[in-house]
């Protein structure tokens, strides 16, 4: 899912809470001097939330990255995959990671894959 429709999904979401709380209590209030004086702001309340919490969940991203590496040569070789532990944009979803290396000749093959924050 994009970040774009993430972000939809969650102003969506933030005013449907809002309908969910004051379009029954207004319905079911007598009325009175201005019930929307009390209505409004517990409802805004409850948006607001919903916002916070969809948007937490808008900005994590999410997805699987894929990362592919390959290397054949002499002496020392070494790879490294995948989430450094640096947090960021897109940060929040999996790492699909495979490696391959060959050496011919003497010395070390380092590989280091996935998350090692």
């Amino acid at each position: 899912m994009t970040a774009a429709v993430r972000w939809l999904v969650a102003v969506v979401g933030s005013a449907a809470a809002f309908a969910v709380v004051a379009v029954p209590w207004a319905v079911l209030v007598d009325g009175g001097s201005d019930p929307w004086d009390v209505i409004g702001p517990v409802a805004g309340l409850v948006a607001a939330g919903t916002l916070a919490a969809l948007g937490w969940w808008a900005a994590q991203g999410g997805g699987t990255r894929r990362v592919r590496q390959s290397a054949r040569g002499r002496g020392g070789i070494r790879q490294t995959g995948g989430n450094a532990g640096v947090p960021g944009p897109g940060s929040g979803g999996s790492a699909d990671v495979r490696q391959r290396a060959r050496s011919d000749g003497p010395g070390d093959i380092d590989q280091v894959g996935g998350d090692r924050g």
